[in-house]
């Protein structure tokens, strides 16, 4: 398949995105993408979970609430890491004809 990018003034390009030339090449993009935002998700909500142990002056609603958010926020970067390994593992078993995994 061949993808053509027409600029203004008659320019044209070529494959602008050889990456992205099927459905596989597409997914693998958007999974990298995935990644980075879950990754980032769950710094964040631990550093607020943080901030908040620190905030919470000795009341034990809110550090247990701290200690929640802290909690959740590990789980959640287990999981993104665990997913990010299965899938590193699965395109190493099924190698693609074309392209892959960018990472």
């Amino acid at each position: 398949m061949k993808i053509t990018l027409n600029l203004p003034g008659g320019q044209t390009i070529d494959n602008p995105s050889p990456n992205i030339t099927d459905l596989g090449g597409f997914l693998s993009g958007l999974l990298n993408i995935t990644f980075y935002i879950a990754t980032f998700l769950a710094f964040y909500f631990l550093i607020w979970g943080a901030f908040q142990y620190i905030l919470a002056g000795g009341k034990k609603e809110e550090l247990a609430k701290a200690r929640a958010r802290i909690s959740w926020a590990l789980i959640g970067l287990i999981i993104v890491f665990a997913a990010y390994l299965i899938a590193k593992f699965a395109s190493e078993i099924f190698p693609p004809s074309k392209g892959g995994l960018p990472f």
